[in-house]
């Protein structure tokens, strides 16, 4: 009898370690660009049950590392054209680097598995009934806190990779609301309680007993959490502050392996210029933006061309913001910028939160060899420092970000409630024709909606689009193709809780259900 209940039990370990695998890379249909958000509760609940089923510490362990492997190596495999076609890395060293770092952000996925587990505090010989209460508590509460309070630890770890949080998924769904409350940690709690019901719903298919009251309580936690989501969506956190702002925003459309060549400066210089202005001055906007390193050079160094492209532009009564390069007085310290051409140094943005292995070399003194392999033109920038005001144009302001740092809402919040709108400028052709510039797209819309302002997002290569304060893409441009986006963004005032309280109120929340449940076990 022994043997074969051994192999059973190795047999169902298999099975659970398969399950996990494929249900992290299931999750990942939940994001943009296919939006199967109703999906997510369910992926979520595989590895809720199967923590909650494994015999040890490090079956739980390794069953959460396996979802995070198929998690990760299914939402960002797109690291692999960053390394490979546009850094130059050889194609194993780039398979290596991506599976490595895959295989670095399974962990989080590990720990919460293991924390989640340790907290299960089940005492061996409990009755039936015990064992019931415990784990509906545990899987409605206690691994959904987990699971949020893990998933904030890697927004801010090692410099932060917020990317994949379960809110960003929420944007269509009836929980979308909850944003501007508690920003997009509140949300990925909201699924979090919803695969929490899930899984317990799930368990009471294979219990003894089924415990109708525990059920009820599971679906009521459900109704109650979209029908607060529907509530919120009532609200009206902010309001209009000004007359619309017709603007046109250029998508050029430069390859990356193009975009840093120096004899196609003055290319890219006459392209931008070209698709700013029509034969038709009376067609002129107010604001014109330029995508992020439009200027693929120090601003400094094309002062003499920016000169004459600004009095045409002062001439037609409009104002152009450009992405490019700054740089202090010895040029020992290069800046990714924002500014206003032309303009005042109160009228530039640095970029403050960097890419690691993109725009600076972590541990460069330990990486020296690997950075010999992988050549990213602006790699070595420096992070902006002092304070950070919006930019002010004829009276409005506007929130600044570039590319990545649109993924870290407690930092941008810092320009609210000053800030009008929000601009992003970013170049996802780094990443070329993968999921990752509509994921991108996607954390920019959760931006909008927790801060409750228009968005307007200008890419060198797509995706190019305006953004409502409910998060929903108005307008937006082709990827791939050069394109002039003409909009009309209305500037709003006002504040969200969430730009008062950023994310300690979910922060707070999780760890008082996780002290409260190691103090129940404790004592």
């Amino acid at each position: 009898m022994t043997e074969p209940a051994s192999a059973s039990a190795s047999n169902s370990r298999w099975l659970l370690s398969l399950l996990s695998l494929l249900s992290g890379a299931a999750a990942v249909l939940a994001f943009a660009p296919f939006e199967l958000w109703p999906l997510l509760p369910f992926c979520i609940a595989v590895v809720f049950s199967v923590v909650y089923r494994s015999a040890s510490p490090r079956q739980s362990f390794l069953h959460g590392y396996l979802f995070g492997m198929g998690y990760f190596g299914a939402g960002v495999y797109w690291v692999y054209y960053s390394l490979h076609l546009f850094g130059d890395a050889i194609a194993p060293l780039a398979a290596v680097g991506t599976f490595l770092f895959v295989a670095a952000l399974a962990f989080f996925p590990a720990f919460f598995a293991l924390m989640a587990y340790r907290l299960k505090g089940l005492a061996a010989g409990s009755d039936i009934i015990t064992q019931a209460r415990s784990r509906t508590l545990w899987m409605l509460l206690v691994a959904p806190a987990a699971w949020v309070f893990i998933e904030w630890i890697r927004s801010w770890m090692f410099t932060g990779f917020p990317w994949l949080s379960l809110g960003y998924a929420t944007l269509h769904s009836p929980i979308a609301a909850y944003a501007p409350v508690g920003g997009v940690f509140l949300n990925s709690l909201m699924v979090a309680f919803c695969a929490g019901a899930v899984a317990l719903f799930g368990s009471m298919l294979f219990a003894k007993r089924w415990y109708a009251l525990h059920a009820l309580a599971a679906a009521g936690f459900v109704g109650a959490i979209v029908a607060g989501g529907l509530l919120l969506d009532r609200v009206q956190w902010t309001t209009v502050a000004g007359d619309p702002v017709r603007v046109k925003m250029v998508q050029g459309n430069i390859k990356q392996e193009l975009k840093f060549v120096p004899n196609l400066l003055q290319d890219s210089l006459d392209l931008y210029s070209s698709m700013s202005f029509s034969d038709d001055e009376a067609d002129t906007p107010e604001l014109i933006i330029w995508p992020e390193s439009a200027i693929p050079a120090f601003f400094s160094d094309v002062q003499g061309w920016i000169d004459g492209f600004v009095e045409e532009a002062n001439r037609r009564g409009t104002t152009v913001i450009s992405g490019g390069f700054l740089a202090n007085e010895d040029y020992t310290e290069y800046y990714n910028a924002i500014k206003v051409l032309g303009g005042t140094e109160a009228q530039s943005y640095t970029k403050r939160h960097l890419v690691p292995f993109g725009e600076f070399m972590p541990f460069r003194s330990l990486l020296s060899l690997l950075a010999r392999y992988i050549m990213i033109p602006m790699s070595d920038l420096t992070a902006g420092h002092g304070p950070i005001t919006p930019i002010e144009v004829n009276g409005i302001h506007y929130g600044m970000s570039i590319c990545y740092e649109d993924a870290f809402g407690e930092e941008m919040k810092v320009q609210l409630p000053l800030a009008n709108v929000l601009i992003n400028v970013s170049n996802d052709a780094w990443f070329g024709d993968s999921t990752a510039p509509h994921q991108h797209q996607e954390i920019a819309a959760m931006r909008a909606l927790e801060f409750q302002r228009p968005m307007l997002r200008v890419t060198n290569t797509g995706i190019s689009s305006m953004i409502s304060r409910h998060g929903e893409i108005v307008v937006y441009g082709p990827q791939h193709e050069a394109v002039a986006l003409d909009v009309e963004v209305v500037p709003r005032s006002g504040s969200t809780l969430f730009v008062t309280v950023g994310n300690w109120l979910v922060v707070a929340l999780v760890l008082l259900i996780l002290l409260w449940r190691w103090v129940a076990i404790r004592f």
